[in-house]
């Protein structure tokens, strides 16, 4: 503590902290998030892939506690790799569905996947950005941090010098997004988004009442990346969605950026 002193008659010293002064304090480094992450979408072959990563998925909790059980149990030992992640995906699909109000199983019933936005190249909102399967890139800076996917999903920054967020904002495709660093993880709140398919492949959609918190924790080693996403939204679910995923540190993977067309199937 730094303190001060002061000579008093007769010779006795008062020493007392000085109080409102700054103090040095020591500071870890920011976790290693630059360069490329993926996950199997893309990765498959990847060696360093767990038998139990191989098989993960966009997936919820109560999802990821029946993996183990599924790969363990001699049972399943006639079961063929795909049979298993049909398992795996039809239990996610419930663990999902079971949150949904009334509003979001009739939204979901009635969506045609033919109205969908992208298929007219309209690019990909920020949830279904971050939930999209494709690598991605971060760009670390003092003052923020870029997210960079691929094809349609659109590139983010989130703020990481203190900032909130401004009290006027309207809803958008990408919301407004700040962050900051706690430990080995850097952790996201993302608000004012404007209301859009959070996840095609789950039927996930949201409102514009939408806010989130994603974690994103790089493992002692640096090899993997694990995201936590927590989509809070009462017009669409009961109570928050959790979802998780993990990604492989893969710098030798360049991202692509295909032409919109070749994507949607327009010629």
């Amino acid at each position: 503590m730094t303190t001060g002193k002061r000579f008093l008659p007769g010779g006795l010293i008062v020493v007392w902290p000085l109080l409102g002064l700054p103090q040095a304090v020591a500071q870890d480094p920011p976790p290693a998030l630059s360069g490329v992450w993926s996950t199997t979408v893309t990765a498959l072959e990847h060696p360093e892939w767990t038998l139990e990563e191989l098989f993960q998925c966009t997936c919820t909790p109560e999802t990821y506690e029946r993996i183990p059980e599924l790969l363990d149990d001699p049972a399943n030992e006639s079961l063929s790799a795909t049979e298993i992640l049909r398992e795996i995906g039809a239990q996610n699909r419930r663990s999902i569905a079971a949150l949904f109000t009334d509003t979001a199983r009739d939204y979901a019933a009635a969506f045609d996947h033919a109205d969908d936005p992208a298929i007219q190249c309209e690019p990909f909102g920020v949830f279904r950005s971050l939930l999209h399967g494709d690598p991605i890139e971060f760009e670390q800076h003092e003052d923020r941090v870029i997210i960079r996917g691929e094809d349609m999903a659109s590139d983010r920054t989130i703020f990481i010098d203190g900032r909130g967020h401004p009290a006027d904002l309207q809803p958008s495709p990408m919301g407004h997004s700040v962050g900051r660093y706690e430990g080995s993880t850097l952790m996201v709140e993302t608000v004012a988004v404007s209301a859009a398919i959070a996840e095609d492949s789950l039927n996930i959609h949201n409102s514009d009442e939408a806010t989130s918190v994603e974690r994103y924790t790089v493992s002692e080693d640096g090899s993997r990346l694990h995201m936590t996403f927590t989509l809070d939204d009462p017009v669409m679910f009961r109570e928050p969605l959790t979802l998780r995923t993990t990604r492989l540190f893969t710098p030798e993977v360049p991202l692509q950026d295909l032409p919109c067309e070749a994507i949607s199937g327009q010629r």
